[in-house]
Order: structure tokens, then sequence, then C-alpha cells
């Protein structure tokens, strides 16, 4: 419940003495629905006491079928100070039209000087229906007005200022959200779970984290009130020192709102530590019997066991303490703990250790040298492991390689890699040899066209800007 809405349920408390005294619901036969409010406005919604215009108009309009039996009603103006001030309203027919089923009751205030600026309400007792039968019919409930007031929790409230001043007593944020005590309601869920904030030394403390802005464009400030324990830019509150330290949250007095504030003290106490490990060592590995299963370090940290996280994945990963071993190479776990309430986060500690792979070798030769109208020749090669060799081209201007044919581009050093990439259990083996590709690429005749000309060449290719016939 907004201050809006607490300030109707005031209000309907005040005016239901005047319901029970003038308009208790009758008892006929031929009863009536009760009249509808067709709208209830205040011209102007906005005054100031500090100049001579301050006169506002109410106009109220409500309807029913039969026709409306009261001839007037009572508006009353309250702030959330129970600061008032009430006016009559009488219907714009005189005299009255039972026939008319929408009825306007009108009325006018002059604010006076002496009102306490603030946001008011204004509320209309209630307005009886006319029967059929001519008899009183039911009431309204109490009646409402509304406003183009943009303030907010003074929505449909006359605003009366002074000198351009509202003075609006309204809260303008809520919290801290880590006290529960409070029992405070936030829109944005996300201070329902707010941890508490940790209060020892070297720690910050930013208010927009436990505090809600109810007033969007004002600005969540603090100040802190010791010094010696603690001190503030402004904007967040530095923990400096073993002791009690007073702060303010507040927001700042402007046009619409006074000062508001949340005053608060707490007791500091000594610096978060960075907790220190020691992971051992793991002695290198063989391969031969994987997979393994390898007891790392035993680590306690603040929040219980530190588990081990593993960077290579494909060579080995953790389960609990255990670190798994799948493939030869290099193993890497980390060890790390997070930040809590009494200690820092920790470094992080690394254990590396090897898994060692069988050796394997691969054969592989070329002839020295081979002409370029060769084009093709057959690549073969060995392992000593029986896997399979694939060839790749280290010269791609001269050769290229498609499967195990060595495709000869153009003359030069063709340098070709046979390569076994090896498994898990066996490390991955290679050998480069080059050959001198010879000769040239023999010459044709061409018939080269541009711009619808043509001519005859010999040679590879035709000129630039020309393209072959085909």
């Amino acid at each position: 419940m907004n201050f809006g809405e607490k300030m109707k349920t005031t209000i309907k408390v005040i005016i239901s003495i005047g319901l029970l005294l003038g308009f208790a619901q009758p008892a006929h036969a031929d009863l009536s629905d009760k009249p509808k409010l067709v709208s209830f406005t205040m011209t102007p919604d906005t005054v100031d006491t500090s100049t001579t215009n301050t006169l506002v108009t109410f106009n109220l309009v409500v309807s029913n079928p039969t026709g409306i039996a009261s001839t007037q009603t009572q508006v009353t103006l309250l702030d959330g100070s129970n600061n008032s001030i009430v006016a009559l309203l009488a219907r714009t027919d005189s005299p009255a039209n039972s026939s008319l089923t929408t009825v306007t009751f009108k009325g006018t205030l002059t604010i006076p000087p002496t009102l306490p600026n603030g946001a008011y309400w204004a509320t209309a007792k209630p307005i009886a229906s006319l029967n059929a039968n001519g008899s009183t019919g039911y009431p309204t409930d109490i009646l409402h007005a509304t406003s183009t007031s943009k303030v907010v929790g003074a929505e449909n409230a006359l605003l009366v200022r002074n000198g351009g001043n509202l003075n609006y007593n309204y809260p303008t944020f809520t919290g801290p959200a880590y006290d529960k005590t409070l029992g405070n309601t936030f829109v944005d869920s996300k201070f329902n779970s707010v941890a508490t904030p940790i209060w020892k030394v070297g720690e910050s403390f930013n208010p927009t984290d436990y505090y809600e802005l109810t007033v969007p464009t004002l600005s969540l400030k603090i100040k802190a009130n010791t010094p010696t324990f603690c001190t503030s830019d402004g904007k967040v509150l530095q923990l400096i020192a073993v002791g009690g330290c007073s702060f303010t949250v507040y927001t700042d007095k402007t046009v619409d709102y006074q000062y508001q504030k949340s005053d608060q003290a707490v007791t500091i106490t000594a610096a978060r530590t960075k907790p220190t490990y020691s992971v051992g060592v793991i002695t290198t590995q063989s391969s031969i019997a994987l997979p393994l299963s390898i007891q790392g370090p035993f680590i306690y940290g603040p929040l219980g066991i530190v588990p081990p996280v593993s960077t290579t994945p494909t060579v080995c990963y953790p389960v609990g303490t255990y670190i798994n071993v799948v493939s030869g190479g290099t193993c890497s776990v980390n060890y790390s703990s997070p930040a809590s309430a009494t200690f820092l986060a920790s470094d992080v500690y690394t254990l590396t250790f090897q898994i060692t792979r069988t050796a394997q070798s691969v054969s592989f030769t070329l002839p020295n040298s081979v002409a370029l109208s060769t084009k093709l020749i057959s690549l073969t090669a060995s392992a000593t492991s029986g896997a399979p060799v694939t060839f790749q081209s280290n010269s791609p201007a001269i050769c290229t390689v498609t499967g195990s044919l060595l495709n000869l581009l153009k003359a030069g050093a063709c340098q070709v890699t046979a390569l076994q990439v090896g498994t898990s259990t066996i490390s991955p083996a290679s050998v480069v040899q080059s050959i001198a590709v010879t000769g040239a690429v023999a010459s044709k005749r061409l018939i080269c066209i541009k711009n619808g000309k043509s001519k005859v060449i010999s040679g590879t290719k035709c000129p630039l800007g020309y393209k072959a016939k085909k």
C-alpha cells in the first residue's frame, strides 16, 4: 500500500462518521442501484499559498437511471499530517430536477495562506440515489477526486505549495534490506535476498545495494558521522578502523520532498584475510594403465573442502578430491576458494604433472628432385605404431597435397610433412622431407578476348584484362 492509498484509508475512517449521521443506507422495498461516479476533478490541481490565486473549483458528476436524491455533499481535503479543510458542493440544477439521470455537483474553496504546504487528497461524502417511487435509495461509497499530479506518492492529490516548495513528507526510499525486522516491502525482488553487509576493515558499503529508491529521480546519498572509523565520498562508505561506525543514508530536500534519512550504527571488526594453501606434488605418471584415478591434495577452506578445477579436461578431470586421468600429456588443475564473510578469496594454486605416452617414429622419404611435367607423385609413409599417416604441404605455392597425392604446381623447393597424430597413450610423431621441382609449365596456344576482340598468344595464361576463349 503506497502513501496515497494509506491516506485514502484514513479519510474513509474520518468521513464514515458523516456517513453514519446523514447517509445511513435505507431499507426501502423499491430500491435503485448506487449512483455511478462519472468524474470528480479539482481545478487547478496545484496552488501556491504565497500568491493570491488559491481558488480551487471541484466538479463532481454522478449518474443513476432513476435520479439523484442528494442536493449537496461535503468535500474534505486531508494531508498526511491530519491537516484538513472542507467545502460544500451543491447541485448545479436549481431547483433540483428529479428527472435528471446525470447530476453535477460544484463548489469552490479558497486555500488559506496558513494551510501547511503538502499533498492533499480530496474526498466527498456519499451521494444518494433517487428511487422510482420518489424515496431515497442507496448511497455511493466515499468518492475520491483525481488530479494530473505527476509527483511520485502524490498521484491524484492537490499540491499545495508555498513559494514553489511542496515540502511533501514522503518516504523517498525503503530499507535497509538486510534488516528483516523492519518488514520492508520492495518493488525490485533483488532486495528480498541481499546478503548482510560485511562490516570489516577494508570493506565498503554502497547504499544502493541495500536501499530502494521509491522516487527514481532522486539520488541516494550517504555520510559518515564517525570519521575515525568510517569515511564517505557521498556515494560509498569506506570502513577504515576497528570500532563503532555511525552513518546516515539520505535524500536531499527538493522543491517536492522533505529531507529523508536513515541513521545506522554498526561495529567494524578486523579485516578479512586471504587463506593460503599447499597443493603438493604429483609425480609423472605413465599412460600405459589409463584411465587412472589419483588422490589429489585434501584442502580444507573457510567454506569446506576446496575441490580441484581442471584446465586440461581432455587429459584429466576431477571427481571430488580425486583426479581422473584419461589421456597422456600435461594435467593441470587449479585450487581456490571464494570470498566469504570472514575471508577474502584465495589466490589460485595450480598443480601440474605429466602423463607420459609411448614414443613412435615415422618413416617417410622423397626423391631429391622431380620434373614439373610429372604433375603428380604418390606419397607413402609408415609409423612404428602401425597407425595411419597423413600428409600436408609446407610449400602450397609450389605443391599441394590431396590425400596421399602430391600435386606439382611450379618449379621450386617443395616441403612435405608426414604426420601421425598419436593417441591417448601414444605420442605424436612427424617427419619433414623436401623435393626439388624442376622445369617449367609447357606453353600452349591460347585465344584471348578483350572488348570483343581476340588475339592468339603462346603461353600459359592470357595477359591482364583478357579472358581465355573456352
